[in-house]
């Protein structure tokens, strides 16, 4: 629901609500964030940013969506109440769909959020144009070059998961490795910087979510976040360029088979002024892959898919770790399909198909993943396999034997149902001890009386190196 009112007045009564103001500066859009008292602990910061790499030229309507792009989700799982004194009409009630979308998929939260607004303005993108968001990822290069008749504008926006904006290294790589593909392609490619992330306090954010998330596996920024945070960056960049934006999708189900942030029923309500987001590409990572088959032969296209950390990265001199699951996913499929990974930004050599062996061995993966993301490349496992690239050929017919849904670990483990079934406070204790012996039977054995867990308990976490970047994002 959005309500004209004066803010000020109604704000005072409010007792859980979060209010913002954002202005111009030097084409940088800042926000101040306001909040209850309550509400402070789920923030790091009251200060946001989104830094434009050309001029901006937007009305205070427009300015306010990149911050309200963050905090509203925070405040839908809260049901907290948000004020804004002025806001492009379209994006107020494109809210208020998105709202009701997301409750249809997580009905344990609240979404009660009322957006209150002092003037609801119209606003008009005034240019014919599209953009795409672009991550360098399987998932947006397949949108690009299935796309390509209509020369998109690359978005590519620093500060979420896989490239904060302090790591200004790996950064500046990533901007010169996309910069000389986008001169390659003659197209034009725009970058944004912004703290969005960094105003959270993301271990609070995250306990809290876990009540809500449903079948989601991963973080609150997965499983309701990133796709408004990253779409809402873009608009006072929008205004007077394009009125179409592309987001790619990254998985091919829908929303009763895979619970995410980005779904065609999600993201293509978002809108403001006369923009409309297209959520396109809703088919598997393996066959994007065979359609850029051609492509991939004729060009050497670096992909850019991994979520280690980028200080490790630079220090490799690589965009891809090659050894988290991410990486091996993609990988595998290029394999499959014949296509040597190493013309592709990766480094792939005798020990890598050992390695994506461990990931079932050890059983690493949860039933939901294994499902939507290695499930779909088993069943397309030809009876002969032709080419066999650094040992490709024996991991598949080993793969293909496997049943997939044998190995799969459960989707809440002891370990986190321990830790996000307790108060915050005992969460971080958890976090930061380790928990002797007699407590941790002791906790165990309560853990399991009350949800009926059978499967061997253990707290014990085992470190591999296929884990340590396998976060539960989704990548455009």
């Amino acid at each position: 629901m959005t309500a004209v009112v004066d803010c000020q007045t109604d704000m005072n009564k409010d007792k859980r609500m979060i209010f913002v103001d954002s202005a111009l500066s030097s084409g940088t859009v800042r926000s101040i964030i306001t909040v209850s008292k309550d509400l402070e602990k789920y923030f790091r910061c009251f200060q946001f940013f989104s830094r434009y790499d050309e001029e901006v030229c937007a009305s205070k309507g427009i300015l306010n969506i990149p911050v309200l792009s963050i905090v509203l989700p925070l405040a839908w799982i809260l049901g907290a109440n948000v004020y804004v004194e002025e806001l492009d009409g379209r994006f107020a009630d494109s809210m208020n769909a998105l709202q009701k979308e997301y409750q249809k998929i997580y009905p344990k939260a609240p979404f009660r959020t009322k957006l209150f607004v002092d003037e609801l303005v119209e606003n008009d993108s005034a240019q014919d144009g599209t953009a795409l968001l672009f991550s360098g990822g399987v998932d947006s290069t397949y949108s690009l070059f299935s796309n390509r008749a209509l020369n998109p504008r690359l978005i590519m926006i620093f500060g979420v998961p896989d490239i904060p904006i302090s790591n200004t290294p790996f950064m500046e790589v990533v901007k010169t490795e996309y910069s000389r593909f986008a001169k390659r392609e003659g197209l034009k490619i725009n970058y944004i910087q912004t703290n969005a992330l960094e105003i959270l306090n993301k271990r609070r954010v995250d306990h809290l979510w876990w009540n809500f998330r449903g079948l989601n596996e991963g973080d609150f920024w997965n499983g309701i976040g990133f796709s408004l945070g990253q779409l809402g960056q873009v608009a006072p960049f929008s205004i007077g360029r394009f009125n179409r934006l592309v987001i790619s999708a990254a998985i091919a189900h829908g929303i009763k088979e895979h619970n995410v942030a980005s779904l065609p029923d999600t993201d293509e309500k978002i809108s403001w002024a006369s923009l409309h987001v297209e959520h396109v590409g809703c088919l598997h990572r393996y066959e994007k892959i065979l359609r850029l088959k051609k492509l991939l032969d004729t060009k050497r296209i670096k992909f850019r898919v991994c979520w280690s950390d980028p200080e490790y990265l630079f220090k490799m001199g690589s965009m891809n770790c090659n050894k988290c699951e991410k990486c091996l996913r993609t990988i595998a499929s290029l394999a499959l399909a014949e296509i040597n990974p190493n013309h592709c930004g990766f480094n792939v050599d005798d020990s890598t198909f050992d390695l994506m062996k461990i990931l079932f061995e050890k059983k690493l993966l949860t039933q939901q993943h294994l499902r939507f993301w290695w499930n779909p490349l088993h069943k397309r496992i030809p009876d002969k396999i032709k080419a066999d690239i650094f040992g490709s050929k024996q991991f598949f017919e080993w793969f293909k034997t496997l049943k997939l849904d044998s190995i799969a670990k459960p989707h809440k483990t002891v370990q986190s149902i321990l830790y996000y079934t307790f108060p915050y406070s005992m969460y971080q204790l958890f976090s930061r001890i380790k928990i002797s012996r007699i407590l941790r039977r002791y906790l165990i054995d309560l853990v399991r009386k009350k949800y009926t867990i059978t499967q061997p308990l253990e707290l014990k976490r085992e470190k591999s190196p296929l884990l340590t970047s396998s976060k539960q994002h989704t990548k455009i």
